[in-house]
């Protein structure tokens, strides 16, 4: 029996693109539909079918040998894109999974080199030789910027600094106020040295005790009349200034525009003209009495007076104190110097709120604190 001619395999895949190029625009911009499921154009010519299946064939025609060839390129792209998307799939079919693992499997079929791709070898590291590798894949990661170590000149004017700070407290605390006052007259720079250094001292501080003052001022009329007793910078004034205008400071030296020189001890404002006195660690003289005695001429009755001080300059006898003020004329309404340890252990600052309770002074006791000396090294 004889061999039966083989068919052509592509006439199946001819006719479609043959049909698809025969569809109009419209019908190519339809989705879900096959190519064979189309329908041709009707001007279709049976005189152009024949003509390209000669084409196909190699067969001669009269035509212009252009069109032919632009057809004829068309057809076999087709083909071969359709042939692309098949071969990878036979491929992994002929091939079996097992094999492509094996190494020994590529040395028996040559053929397949290039259709196999050999793995990658692994060797096993150890952990200190991978942790080295990813070291040098990782990008250099930058060192945020250190903070430049102050130099031997800057640490010798910082301790320049803090020592006539030292010098100039102790003699504030051993002084009167009108030898302070002249001290600072003679040398106007000692005054912007010591609060210089008083700035740096206060940055330390756990609390800032004028903060407290001012929240409480804040509760209270506008209207109100008030005194700043050694107000220093005046931050009390400054802060306070658009809510409370009605502030006044007073200091032995005038830092800015809002401090007035003048000695605490005798200031120029009228008797029974003010409604609270804020004495905020400037109770430093010798003379300190006098300040207490000044502050009670010029309040108001039920006027208040408001202390803050150093803990340690008490002595661990702050009743006393309060004794003292209340003989002068005046009733302890609040203070935090009475708490127990075991519910305050951490209180570095003593506040006080004296009313005034009696338009004159009972007596003239002496008060007395503690000076607050730095160690000497």
């Amino acid at each position: 029996m004889p061999h039966k001619k083989r068919a052509n395999r592509n006439h199946v895949q001819v006719n479609k693109i043959l049909a698809n190029s025969e569809l109009s625009i419209l019908d190519k911009n339809k989705k879900g539909k096959k190519i064979s499921d189309r329908i041709p154009r009707r001007d279709n010519d049976p005189a152009d079918r024949k003509r390209e299946q000669r084409i196909l064939n190699d067969d001669s025609d009269d035509d212009s040998s252009r069109k032919r060839l632009e057809l004829k390129k068309h057809i076999n792209r087709e083909l071969q894109q359709q042939k692309q998307q098949q071969q990878p799939q036979q491929q992994q079919s002929i091939i079996p999974k097992q094999s492509r693992k094996n190494k020994y499997y590529l040395m028996n079929h040559p053929e397949l080199k290039d259709v196999i791709k050999p793995l990658p070898t692994k060797t096993k590291k150890r952990k200190h030789e991978s942790d080295e590798e990813q070291k040098k894949s990782e990008p250099p990661t930058k060192k945020p910027c250190e903070i430049s170590k102050p130099s031997i000149c800057d640490k010798l004017v910082s301790n320049m600094i803090t020592s006539r700070f030292r010098y100039l407290n102790e003699k504030l605390y051993t002084s009167s106020s009108i030898e302070a006052q002249n001290m600072f007259k003679k040398d106007p720079q000692s005054f912007h040295a010591y609060h210089q250094g008083y700035a740096t001292s206060m940055s330390r501080w756990p609390d800032q005790p004028l903060d407290e003052i001012i929240a409480y001022i804040r509760k209270r009329s506008s209207n109100l009349i008030i005194v700043d007793m050694g107000c220093g910078d005046a931050r009390l004034a400054r802060t306070l200034k658009s809510t409370h205008p009605n502030i006044t400071s007073f200091d032995l030296f005038a830092l800015n525009e809002h401090v007035q020189v003048c000695d605490i001890a005798h200031t120029p404002l009228k008797t029974n003209s003010v409604d609270i006195v804020i004495f905020c660690l400037s109770l430093m003289g010798t003379n300190l009495t006098d300040f207490i005695h000044e502050a009670h001429r010029i309040l108001r009755l039920r006027g208040t007076m408001k202390i803050v001080e150093i803990a340690s300059r008490f002595e661990n006898q702050p009743q006393k104190f309060i004794r003292k003020i209340e003989s002068i004329g005046f009733q302890c309404s609040k203070t935090n110097s009475l708490e127990e340890k075991t519910n305050a252990p951490s209180i570095y600052f003593y506040t006080f709120d004296f009313v005034k309770i009696s338009e004159e002074m009972k007596s003239k006791s002496i008060v007395a604190l503690a000076p607050c000396l730095h160690k000497k090294r």
